[in-house]
């Protein structure tokens, strides 16, 4: 048996037919059949560090300060900010201008920021924004949670505890996530400037940014929703955001616009989204001090995946237009640690063990890994966790492994590990091999497949591999804990030969050492 890369010709060829932006790593286990051989090929997609041409790049910019319902409180900076980002993408992050459709209180009948308006121009969008281009949208305004659910208030809104009322006037964060997946496009980046003040009217209540909104606007990169994506909250977790008076715009959008402008540009005038959201983080905090006083606290915070943050240039401004005082300052490459630090601040008071399971969904390798889950154990959680001992820590991630031919036998579980790190896989389910057979992960020791990769192990088991440069599989079966002996990509599939007339999946948990995988 075989078991090799795929030449750099194939792989040249491969890549080709789905885009620049994506590179396939493809391996292949030959198994000689009747007549011929099959391929089981593993692919990794490889991080983005570009974003589309020119003129593949639209925008959906939305700014709500007037509301028709007189219970929900005016802004006096959204459509500010949806105006003056507009131009800033125009100028710096080489938008064509008619691709930016702007939706504020100060624009035409036709453009004004109804619900009716934003959920067409979303339609409209998925059938334009070509599946290799980028689709960006801004929201600035009110936004409330209901029942668990986010909402954003476009202007024609009715405030109501009343969820099913609250879902015709309202739009759902879920709602907008799936407009933007029926696009189809494969590059999303979203700029959430809401939850600024209570929108009941109390200028000066507080209206916190919740899970539901990071939970909301989170695309599925491993299983493709989208190539790569990039979410910039205005402020963390628990937290409100505010409005820049003098400016008249949010002091989160503000910064935003500030960065592209040349703020958070390097010697060269370049700006990466590294240093965009480190500005945003830094700039805003400090402004907030400066203007409001140490008692009032807004943190931004970005959840990013797919995207090479620190290769990724959204905008080139003229370095002489980028104020000295303002400038980032010049560090180490991007640390995604940083990104994460609002996000625990917000958190790290809670008695709620579903606030650090949040925490760990995100970064599973966090800083404050550890101490998230020693408080879900002590908070009455620790069911949701993992079965290893607390130190080292583990963390958890779950993969539907599939039993048919797509993607040639093997599925992608997302984590990189590295030799020495402990595992522990646990499968369960129950899958269909053909002609009426059906296998748990344990497998069926009675069935004989001379083409199987595993000759000597139980037709139809869960297996593994790492990496997609070796044949040493591993035999997961209903449980398997073992420690890492090389780097790379841990791949699982199930141990048959023909897999065409194959159905189902297995459910697979799987347990890594924190601190070792990347």
């Amino acid at each position: 048996m075989q078991f090799s890369r795929l030449s750099q010709r194939h792989l040249r060829a491969a890549a080709a037919l789905i885009g620049s932006t994506v590179l396939l790593v493809g391996i292949c286990a030959y198994r000689q059949g009747n007549a011929q051989a099959q391929v089981r090929e593993l692919r990794q997609l490889e991080q983005v560090s570009v974003w589309p041409t020119k003129a593949k790049r639209w925008a959906l910019i939305i700014g709500v300060d007037q509301y028709t319902d007189p219970q929900i409180g005016p802004l006096r900076g959204a459509a500010n900010d949806a105006n003056l980002l507009a131009d800033a993408l125009a100028r710096y992050a080489g938008f064509p201008l008619d691709q930016i459709i702007v939706l504020a209180t100060d624009q035409p009948v036709e453009r004004q920021p109804t619900r009716l308006n934003i959920l067409r121009r979303l339609s409209n969008l998925a059938s334009i924004v070509p599946v290799d281009g980028l689709l960006l949208v801004s929201f600035a305004g009110h936004g409330i949670e209901r029942a668990g659910q986010a909402y954003l208030l476009p202007s024609d809104a009715q405030v109501s505890d009343d969820v099913s009322f609250l879902e015709e006037s309202a739009i759902s964060v879920s709602r907008v996530k799936e407009r933007i997946k029926s696009a189809g496009v494969g590059q999303v980046m979203i700029l959430l400037d809401a939850c600024r003040n209570d929108p009941g009217g109390r200028a000066d209540a507080p209206n916190a940014l919740t899970r539901a909104y990071v939970q909301g606007f989170s695309f599925d990169v491993r299983n493709r929703e989208v190539q790569a994506f990039a979410t910039l909250y205005a402020t963390a977790v628990g937290k409100r955001a505010y409005e820049y008076t003098e400016k008249q715009q949010g002091y989160f959008t503000w910064a935003v616009v500030e960065g592209l402008k040349g703020g958070a540009a390097n010697e060269g005038g370049e700006i990466t989204l590294a240093r965009l959201v480190r500005y945003v983080q830094e700039t805003v905090p400090k402004r907030i001090a400066i203007d409001l006083g140490t008692a009032k606290e807004q943190r931004p915070f970005a959840v990013i995946e797919g995207y090479r943050a620190d290769d990724l240039v959204i905008a080139v401004a003229d370095p002489s237009q980028a104020a000295p005082v303002s400038r980032v300052s010049e560090r180490a490459p991007f640390n995604p640690a940083e990104i994460e630090l609002s996000f625990w601040d917000s958190i790290k008071n809670s008695t709620d063990p579903e606030d650090f399971q949040s925490y760990l969904r995100k970064y599973p390798n966090g800083q404050f890994a550890e101490i998230a889950r020693r408080r879900i154990n002590a908070n009455g959680g620790g069911n949701k966790t993992s079965s290893f001992p607390s130190s080292p820590a583990f963390f958890t991630l779950r993969a539907a492994v599939r039993a048919d031919a797509v993607n040639n036998g093997w599925t992608n579980s997302g984590l990189v590990v590295r030799k020495g790190q402990r595992l522990r896989i646990t499968g369960s389910g129950r899958v269909s091999l053909g002609n009426g057979r059906f296998s748990t992960p344990a497998g069926l020791p009675t069935v004989a497949d001379n083409e199987k990769l595993m000759r000597t192990e139980p037709t139809g088991a869960l297996i593994a591999v790492i990496g997609d440069d070796n044949d040493d599989f591993i035999l997961v079966g209903t449980r398997r804990d073992f420690v890492a002996q090389r780097d790379g990509v841990l791949f699982l599939g199930v141990n048959e030969g023909r897999l065409t007339d194959n159905t189902g999946t297995f459910d697979v948990v799987i347990e890594a050492e924190a601190g070792a995988s990347r």
